[in-house]
Order: C-alpha cells, then sequence, then structure tokens
C-alpha cells in the first residue's frame, strides 16, 4: 500500500495540466486582482490634503477655528475643552487620521500664490463672519475626479467638506442662540447639548477585523481551484478501472486489493490537493496582502478540510460508470465552473447572485461546495465567534461522507466479463 501511495503521489506530481489548474492559475488570477483591484482600498481611505491656512483679520472671527485645524493635522489629538462658546462650536474633538497637512499665510494673496505653483491643493480662509471656506485649485478638482490618479483624495475632499460645514453650522446655531438668549451661555445642559450635536459620526467595526474590500474574490478564486483539484481523484478512480486503460487491467490482477489500491490514491490526491491550495493560500495572504483575521492556523485547517471534500467528490465523479475518462474530466471542470458562478468568483454580479442566494435560498448556498469553500474563510474573516466556521467544517464532512458513500457503491457493483 505504501508502494501505491508514493507511485500514485509521482503520478500526481507529473501532471503537469493538473499542476497548472492548481497552482500557476490560481496565483496568476490573484495576480491580475490585485493589479486591478489592488488600489480600491487605498481609494476608499482618507489621504492628507494639503492646503494653506489664511490667518489674517478674519481668520480671528472664526471661533476656536484654530483648534479645529490643529486637530485635523494630527496636532492636538483631543483637547480640554471648557464650557464656552470657543469649546461648543468644536466639541472635544478626536481626530484618528490625519486629514490635513496645514501651512501657515497671511493673506488670500499669499494662499493663491501657492496655489498657482501647486505647492498645496487648496487654501481655506474666513470670511467677516467666522464661516470658513475650502477653495482647492482645478487640478485639485481633477485629481479627485479621477480617483486614479490620486487615491483617496475625493474621499478625503468631501470629509474635509463635511467638518468645514459642520463647523460653520454649529457656530451659527450657537451665536443664533447667544444672541437672542445671552443667559444660554450659563447653563450647563446648553453646551452638552452643542456638543452632542456636532458629534458627528463615527467608525465602528461589525466584524473581527478590517477585511480586504477584494477579500471575497481572493477566497472565490479558493473555491474554484479546490474543486479543480478534484482531477486528482478522477484520474486515481479512473486508472483503477480496467475497462478505461491498460494500466486498470494490471491493477485489477495485481495481488493488492482494489481497496487499498483507492486509499493510498486517496491519500496521495488529499496531499497534493492540500499542498497546491496552501502554496495559493499563501500567495494570496503574503503575496497580495489578504488577511484572514490572524487566524492564519485555522486557514490551514480550512485548506485541509476543503481538499478532504474534493477529493470525495473526484471519488464519486471517477466511478461513474459507462464514461470515459475524457468525460468525467471534463465533468468535473464544468462542475467547478458552473458552481464558481454561484459563490461570486465572476465579478459583481455574480457577488450580488451569491448573496441573493444565500438570502433567499439558503439550502442551495449550502449544497453548493464552492461556496461552502469560501465560506469557510468569511467566518472566519467576518466573525469573532468560531461556531460559523464550525458549522462551515461539518457541512464539508457531511458532503464528504455522501460523495464517499456513493463513490464506494459505484465502484463495488462495478464487475467485469473479462480483461
Amino acid at each position: 500500500m505504501w508502494s501505491t501511495f508514493i507511485v500514485s503521489l509521482k503520478s500526481n506530481l507529473r501532471d503537469r495540466s493538473a499542476l497548472f489548474w492548481l497552482i500557476i492559475f490560481p496565483i496568476a488570477l490573484a495576480t491580475m486582482f490585485n493589479g486591478v483591484f489592488g488600489n480600491l482600498d487605498k481609494a476608499m481611505s482618507i489621504t492628507p490634503v494639503s492646503v494653506a491656512v489664511v490667518e489674517d483679520s478674519n481668520w480671528d472671527n472664526a471661533v476656536d477655528a484654530s483648534t479645529l485645524i490643529s486637530a485635523l493635522s494630527g496636532e492636538q489629538k483631543n483637547p480640554k475643552t471648557a464650557n464656552n462658546s470657543r469649546g461648543a462650536v468644536t466639541g472635544d474633538i478626536k481626530v484618528d487620521v490625519k486629514l490635513l497637512d496645514t501651512t501657515a499665510v497671511q493673506s488670500t494673496a499669499q494662499a493663491q500664490e501657492q496655489l498657482a505653483k501647486n505647492k498645496v491643493d487648496g487654501y481655506i480662509s474666513a470670511d467677516d463672519k467666522g464661516r470658513m471656506s475650502l477653495t482647492i485649485s482645478s487640478d485639485t478638482a481633477a485629481k479627485a475626479t479621477n480617483g486614479t490618479q490620486e487615491a483617496g483624495l475625493d474621499v478625503s475632499l468631501d470629509a474635509l467638506d463635511n467638518v468645514i460645514g459642520q463647523y460653520n453650522r454649529t457656530s451659527a446655531t450657537v451665536l443664533a442662540v447667544l444672541k437672542d438668549n445671552p443667559t444660554a451661555a450659563m447653563a450647563q445642559s446648553f453646551w452638552q447639548g452643542i456638543n452632542s450635536a456636532a458629534g458627528g459620526t463615527r467608525e465602528i467595526s461589525l466584524t473581527n477585523f478590517k477585511p480586504s474590500a477584494m477579500a471575497r474574490y481572493y477566497y472565490a478564486l479558493m473555491g474554484m481551484a479546490c474543486l479543480v483539484a478534484m482531477s486528482y481523484m478522477i484520474y486515481t478512480v479512473t486508472t483503477s478501472q480496467a475497462n478505461l486503460s491498460a494500466l486498470g487491467i494490471r491493477r485489477t490482477v495485481a495481488p493488492l486489493g482494489r481497496a487499498k489500491q483507492l486509499v493510498a490514491g486517496f491519500l496521495a490526491g488529499w496531499l497534493c490537493t492540500s499542498v497546491s491550495l496552501l502554496i495559493a493560500l499563501a500567495y494570496i495572504r503574503y503575496g497580495c496582502g489578504i488577511e484572514v483575521g490572524g487566524r492564519d492556523g485555522l486557514a490551514v485547517l480550512a485548506v485541509i478540510i476543503a481538499s478532504f471534500m474534493t477529493c470525495s467528490l473526484g471519488t464519486m465523479i471517477g466511478a461513474i460508470p459507462k464514461l470515459t475518462a475524457g468525460v468525467k474530466q471534463g465533468l468535473s471542470t464544468a462542475i467547478a465552473c458552473s458552481l464558481s458562478l454561484f459563490s461570486g468568483l465572476y465579478g459583481g454580479f455574480a457577488m450580488d447572485l451569491s448573496d441573493v442566494i444565500t438570502r433567499k435560498a439558503p439550502i442551495l448556498a449550502a449544497i453548493n461546495p464552492a461556496q461552502q469553500v469560501t465560506n469557510l474563510f468569511y467566518s472566519l474573516m467576518y466573525y469573532d465567534s468560531y461556531q460559523p466556521f464550525i458549522q462551515t467544517c461539518a457541512i464539508l464532512f457531511a458532503m464528504s461522507a455522501v460523495f464517499l458513500t456513493a463513490g464506494v457503491i459505484m465502484l463495488r457493483r462495478q464487475r467485469y466479463e473479462h480483461l
């Protein structure tokens, strides 16, 4: 049996077609994903905007504007504010991401000169009523419109515009209230209400960590590569059938029983599949930077479990009677490509279709091997609990049991009148 395992292992390693689809193809497709979609995360992130701050006589009318600009520049993370008009306008500022790179100038003319020389992206100034405004150059506007030139600039400008707009609204509200009711400044509840209203939007994480926006495509690719790997077991099973090859005839009359031959071939195929998919996973993880939330050990376990399932499926397809080896290999490729559509591999439409099936017809998603393989990695990325991962592993083990049982039944019923 050990000799059969070694021979099967060598046969798998000499199969250039299988090695291409299991190693070269996932790496090539992942590289393409990385080249096409690699900047999407940066495009949705905030990058500092270079601005000139006009600190003229009008700037003094903008209450607490210097504190706000300092916070957005990363110079003042969480200042202690008093219950006065200055603290009320900006609130308890806490900025986790640097939004501005500032340069102080004394007049609008100086700011416009810096803008004309492309030393800054824009400038911030205040009018005689203390209202701040942002002016950007035409080049900056063009870069923001075409996000490929400077990733994240459009997001940063939107965030900056929102902050300045909130400052102006809060300042106008405070001044209007104090004009009508000067004694409101004496009430603690008034300043608390102003600060609460100026709180803005806070980012929170609903997942175990912040995954890449494109992670789903990479792990849908792993689902397809896993199903393609069933070719190893199809080859092993077909070469043990006397009606399909001369090698099958020799194996049929060999002293070693068919069961032991198939077990040795199954173990060799499982090992080759696991190693091939681990190489693809390592490239996705370290070459493309797609993380699984610090659960790399469980990701390796996921690959091993997925490999066992696909070898079981390959055993069942390989055992189908009255089909040639070429037809069985073609059938395995068709199954892998078709099921990958419903797991979301082929772009945004496929991802939307996968989500709809998961919500509206969860049973169809549960019986899709490609979807369950991708779910192994989703459960590691998107959940704090290990329960979804364990549940997906149980589904794959149940699939494996069904596939192996069907394959064994078909193989046991195969008899030959003559060799």
